[in-house]
């Protein structure tokens, strides 16, 4: 395979996941607050650093050498590490921002680590959203609205998973370490070790995600584990 072809396929794969997990973050069904914390906004500036650079190789491989990509990366490379919101310290921000989320109670109390995955799955289950509302009966929606939107969230949020920030780190560093010549330290929560909770749905959620490439096909399964939790939350109050 010619440069310029393995240059393009890692561009063109990458772009897509990127582009994916953007497009689901800014076209939610409802409101998700989480995408407004730091964490989720510093995970979607380092994507959109990934992508302006992918965008500008894939671009232009049709008209021009790999010499003058090489230039064009790194005057971006150049400023890159120049700026504030580099993807290197965007990606480091990441991980401290996993780890302090992962040490908070009520996190360790769902036996969840500090992985991304973890992190998306408590913010579908736990965070107060149109969906957990309508499981808490705080305001009326039909099953079948309930199911699509639910479907919809769950197309969306794997998309995010699937732009997970470490492996994408890593093949984007390496796509361009042919040009820059630097490699580079990516630290990384591989603790993967999960405690049963009290909620017997939300354990099996929770093991069927990871096992499943089609996120949207456990949608009832889903609302279980809403319905589940909005029901514990209901009986902690009466108590």
């Amino acid at each position: 395979m010619s440069p310029e072809k393995w240059l393009k396929e890692e561009a063109s794969w990458q772009l897509e996941k990127i582009i994916d997990a953007l497009n689901s973050a800014h076209n939610m069904p409802f409101q998700c607050a989480w995408l407004e914390r730091d964490l989720a906004m510093n995970y979607l500036e380092m994507l959109k650093g990934m992508e302006s650079l992918l965008l500008i190789i894939w671009s232009q491989l049709k008209s021009i050498s790999i010499s003058k990509i090489e230039h064009e990366v790194m005057v971006w490379y150049a400023r890159q590490k120049r700026s504030q919101k580099n993807i290197l310290s965007c990606y480091y921000r990441h991980q401290e921002y996993l780890k302090e989320w992962a040490n908070t109670p009520e996190v360790q109390s769902y036996g969840l680590s500090g992985n991304w995955g973890d992190y998306l799955l408590f913010v579908m289950a736990f965070e107060k959203n149109l969906l957990t509302k309508a499981s808490s009966g705080k305001i009326s929606m039909s099953a079948r609205d309930r199911e699509a939107i639910a479907t919809l969230f769950l197309r969306k949020m794997q998309m995010i998973y699937n732009a997970e920030p470490h492996k994408l780190c890593i093949d984007f560093f390496t796509c361009i370490s042919p040009f820059t010549q630097e490699s580079v330290s990516l630290p990384y929560c591989n603790d993967f070790d999960h405690k049963k909770t009290e909620f017997g749905t939300f354990n099996k959620f929770q093991e069927e995600l990871t096992k499943s490439d089609k996120w949207s096909s456990l949608c009832g399964m889903y609302m279980d584990v809403l319905d589940e939790i909005a029901r514990g939350n209901n009986d902690q109050h009466l108590e």
